[in-house]
């Protein structure tokens, strides 16, 4: 028990739909996977490291906690294969006509860490 104790102070945060967040890693453009000439190209941020996201589960008040590497980014067109830092509100489900990840942040501020 002791060591399941340790386990978990040293684990990293689980972050919620709609917390403020700051995430870094790389931005990159998709591109819509409909031949719709009207759907834009999405941007992913892959993630510098995984975090852990909880979001709302199928059941009666569940929670579902799931590992997520990419956030798709919303309301900004990032600096393109920079490492950038992105602030912003987590949400988790389709928030756009382009569903690229299940897990989306809504750009607050962005801040380039390094060249392309």
């Amino acid at each position: 028990m002791l060591m399941l104790a340790a386990g978990s102070a040293t684990a990293a945060p689980c972050y919620s739909d709609g917390d403020v967040v700051t995430l870094e890693g790389t931005a990159t453009r998709q591109a819509p996977h409909e031949a719709d000439a009207a759907t834009k190209p999405a941007w992913v941020l892959t993630l510098s490291g995984p975090v852990c996201v909880l979001s709302a589960g199928t059941g009666q008040g569940a929670r579902q906690q799931s590992t997520v590497s990419a956030v798709q980014i919303i309301d900004a067109t990032p600096t393109e294969n920079a490492r950038i830092q992105l602030t912003g509100k987590l949400v988790t489900g389709n928030v756009s006509g382009y569903y690229a990840v299940p897990t989306a942040i809504w750009v607050l501020k962005e801040r380039v860490l390094s060249g392309q």
